[in-house]
């Protein structure tokens, strides 16, 4: 008779080992709060329902060690929790991807205004001469090619000072380069 109840399709009522139908009777009497507790871990109900039936699954390979040893509700939740877990740790890992339409892509470099194009060597030479003698200096050094730290210690001044002056001096700079095209 042992033979046959193997070989017995589940859905036969007598070929169900009777810890089979304890473990039925925890997923009825549990599955409104499992349900409930992976919607709030997932977000949605499609995957809640996923996350239930895996824990159902992995529950029932399991159901012979565990028997009827404590709270099968709590063990049954610590087992979708740490499948959510695992989830979540693959999701991390994978890499991430999106459909090509919806990525947006770098705006293409932008072009100098032609405005631009029309200055010659001496105006910004004049320009230069009019944004002050600390901006100019450090403008010039830095356009040579030297660091924050080189220009720091040749002119005697905060590594910190050195991008400021830079920054105000690029802003003198193009007001001036501005002016001198409106005139």
């Amino acid at each position: 008779m042992a033979i046959a109840v193997s070989v017995m399709p589940w859905h036969c009522p007598r070929a169900v080992p009777e810890n089979a139908r304890v473990f039925s009777a925890a997923v009825r009497e549990h599955e409104e709060a499992l349900l409930g507790i992976a919607r709030r871990l997932c977000g949605n109900r499609d995957d809640a329902q996923d996350l239930v039936h895996d824990t159902y699954e992995r529950a029932l390979r399991s159901w012979d060690r565990y028997g009827e040893q404590g709270n099968a509700r709590a063990w049954l939740v610590a087992i979708m929790h740490n499948l959510f877990i695992d989830h979540c740790r693959r999701q991390k890992r994978r890499p991430q991807s999106q459909e090509i339409d919806t990525v947006e892509l770098a705006q293409p470099e932008p072009q100098a205004p032609a405005q631009w194009t029309r200055l010659d060597e001496k105006q910004v030479a004049r320009a230069l001469a009019n944004i002050g003698v600390e901006f100019r200096r450090v403008y010039e050094l830095h356009a040579r090619g030297k660091s924050y730290d080189e220009i720091a210690a040749e002119l005697q001044i905060a590594k910190a000072t050195v991008g400021t002056r830079l920054l105000r001096a690029r802003q003198k700079l193009r007001d001036q380069l501005q002016r001198e095209l409106e005139s």
